[in-house]
């Protein structure tokens, strides 16, 4: 089913994968979706890996969702490295095996810039055209966003100003990228109604299990970690498990504040495990709006 019509039916509850180097982490990992298939999610997503490094086993990991379980599963999808050729043939492979929403990303640049020569496409907006141009209606596509700006982006109107692009043409919803302070989700919200921006705009929660790789994780998106966040969670950086509880409690208070304020849904960056985000979600889950 089309995300987009999913997510017209009322609050969303979301989970992101990535797929596995190994044939034991694809079993982990379709342990951990056992796990989470319990909550009955909106939709799971699956991640495309940079320079599409993962091509075929984030294929692999989307299929075996779409015919192993029940679950709407979404493939991302980045442009940078592929001709427009490679992402047609990509795309009619996952139209034919049935999937039905892609999550159109531009991609991280390599750093020697070599993926211009394949002269594809090299914007997100430009890929969303793509998709739309020559699969019409089929698919229900989704786009990033990023509530404290791109790392690239000078200033939070030049983010806002390109994320419209991507929607004028033809992205239904967007998922955010990681953010620990609420108030700059809410902040790029009303800069985006006030553009005219009207698409769901899902908040992307990431609990907070391991300090140091997140903080490596926040620096390299261009996240900034609330100084009240770290003075939690400083002292625990070398004990998982107090880590651990810490991190839950304060995505859970996330979480109530972002229900609270009327968001869409809430969409979870699992890293493959499930135990953080159940207990998250059995926290909140007396305050998630029933859907229609």
């Amino acid at each position: 089913m089309k995300i987009r019509d999913l997510l017209r039916k009322g609050f969303s509850i979301s989970f992101e994968f990535f797929p596995p180097k190994t044939e034991e982490g694809e079993e982990e990992l379709f342990e951990t979706i056992r796990n989470l298939q319990s909550i009955n999610p909106t939709f799971v997503s699956v991640t495309y890996g940079a320079g599409g490094s993962t091509r075929e086993k984030t294929r692999r990991v989307v299929e075996r969702i779409h015919r192993e379980t029940s679950l709407t599963v979404m493939a991302h999808l980045t442009c940078i490295a592929h001709t427009e050729e490679e992402l047609t043939e990509i795309l009619r492979g996952y139209r034919e095996i049935g999937i039905e929403n892609i999550l159109a990303l531009r991609g991280d640049r390599p750093k020697d810039n070599s993926a211009t020569e394949k002269r594809g496409c090299q914007y997100a907006y430009q890929l969303v055209r793509l998709i739309r141009t020559k699969f019409g209606d089929h698919f229900s596509v989704g786009v990033a966003s990023y509530p404290e700006g791109h790392p690239e982006s000078p200033n939070l109107e030049w983010e806002v100003r390109y994320f419209k692009m991507k929607v004028e043409e033809g992205a239904d919803f967007s998922i955010t990228q990681m953010f620990f302070d609420n108030s700059y989700y809410y902040r790029f919200v009303e800069l985006c109604r006030k553009e005219g921006i009207d698409i769901p705009i899902i908040p992307g929660i990431m609990p907070i299990t391991n300090f140091r790789q997140i903080q490596r994780f926040a620096s390299m998106c261009g996240a900034s970690i609330p100084h009240h966040v770290v003075q939690r969670l400083e002292p625990y950086a070398h004990l998982p498990q107090e880590t651990m509880k810490v991190g839950v409690e304060l995505a859970i208070k996330q979480c109530e504040d972002l229900i609270e304020n009327g968001v869409p849904g809430l969409h979870f960056y699992t890293l493959n495990k499930s135990k953080a985000t159940l207990l998250i979600y059995d926290a909140i889950k007396d305050r998630v709006p029933t859907k229609i």
